[in-house]
């Protein structure tokens, strides 16, 4: 029984969150629907997938994660949140090109 205990505890101890990629988005924007037209239409990174959040009507989970400063404050949009599940572990913060933004979300992944 202990070992079971043990085996349990480990295996729950190393459980790895999925990473998200959260785009923290409003529907006004300008920069925002180019980022969508650009990278949007063709993203797929499987180990980084994109969510989109729009923040005049945020999912409960987000309100939550922010309310608890587990989402630093948002001050203008796009930006880019990489997410464990939890927490907010770094941010892009605006867009430019879909060249520099990949670029940059290569940096904040490693």
């Amino acid at each position: 029984m202990k070992i079971l205990i043990f085996v349990l505890a480990m295996f729950y101890a190393t459980t790895v969150q999925a990473l998200e990629l959260l785009m923290a988005h409003n529907p006004a924007c300008g920069i925002c629907q180019r980022f969508l037209q650009e990278v949007g239409v063709d993203y797929d990174n499987k180990e980084l997938p994109l969510v989109i959040v729009n923040l005049y009507n945020q999912p409960v989970w987000f309100k939550e994660a922010y309310a608890e400063n587990r989402i630093k404050p948002i001050r203008g949009t796009p930006i880019f949140i990489i997410w464990n599940g939890r927490k907010e572990l770094t941010r892009i913060v605006g867009y430019n090109t879909k060249e520099s933004f990949y670029r940059r979300l290569d940096e904040a992944f490693k």
